[in-house]
């Protein structure tokens, strides 16, 4: 995947006392999601000191938190840099968050309150509206709140937390699975989207009807979606960003069983 040239970024509006950390987190964020901040990347911290025109230490301090959420690896003494996607890793996180997912899933079929159902449904559909408005960045968020708010009905806090992470680690993914760039075409974007999105009516049904083990199922087969979409894109790309040859991938990710 070769990295496009963003634009010349405007100077950035100097930060009043206490907000400098949340910007700095909330840029950072944004750059490494949408991949314009590549995997592997090392973090210029003097850049982003006068771009955004703060001191060191907020900036250390949205580094630290991005880095408990996955995005962002530091390294003693010698900076930072944006946390890699080798085959491993993918392997590794995409096993976890498997089952991870079906536990808060069929958990929320199970004890959802209406006030969550509530919230999912919405979130279902405030999915769709960026679907619509082929609003990448939006579906990317939509899909990350849809998901938070069905392990927050979980009932179990220790369980949801560790979903959270785990969806924030996902979010590079979701970018590969949504966006224009990274589909051999349009038609196939557009399959790919259409599963996605008759599965979250699904989910959101069984969580409805308090099937627990419909919810499971299908959330084993939401999975299954990521995953094919990171093998295709694989398969199809010389992705030197994300430090994987295409070569390696179907033997490194055999033996990681797909539902769709």
């Amino acid at each position: 995947m070769t990295r496009k040239k963003s634009p010349t970024r405007p100077e950035a509006a100097k930060t009043g006392k206490g907000s400098g950390s949340s910007k700095a987190y909330q840029l950072l964020r944004s750059r490494i999601v949408s991949l314009e901040m590549p995997p592997g990347e090392d973090i210029d911290e003097q850049m982003l000191v006068e771009e955004l025109g703060i001191s060191r230490t907020p900036l250390r301090e949205a580094m630290i938190r991005l880095a408990a959420e996955g995005l962002i690896s530091l390294l003693p003494n010698r900076g930072a840099r944006v946390a890699s996607m080798d085959i491993p890793q993918l392997q590794e996180h995409l096993e976890t968050f498997e089952l991870n997912q079906r536990a808060v899933t069929r958990l929320a079929a199970m004890r959802r309150t209406k006030a969550d159902l509530a919230r999912i449904e919405a979130l279902v559909a405030a999915f769709e509206d960026a679907h619509a408005r082929n609003d990448v960045d939006g579906m990317v968020d939509g899909n990350w709140e849809l998901h938070l708010a069905i392990g927050n009905a979980c009932g179990n806090r220790v369980l949801a937390k560790i979903y959270a992470n785990l969806l924030t680690e996902s979010l590079r993914v979701a970018r590969l699975a949504m966006s224009y760039e990274t589909f051999p075409s349009e038609e196939a974007r557009q399959a790919h989207l259409n599963n996605i999105l008759r599965e979250h009516r699904e989910i959101l049904a069984a969580i409805a009807a308090q099937d627990a083990d419909r919810a499971e199922a299908l959330a084993c087969s939401h999975t299954g979606l990521a995953r094919k979409r990171v093998t295709d894109f694989i398969s199809q790309s010389a992705i030197s960003t994300v430090s994987i040859s295409p070569r390696a991938a179907p033997a490194a990710l055999e033996g990681v069983a797909t539902d769709v």
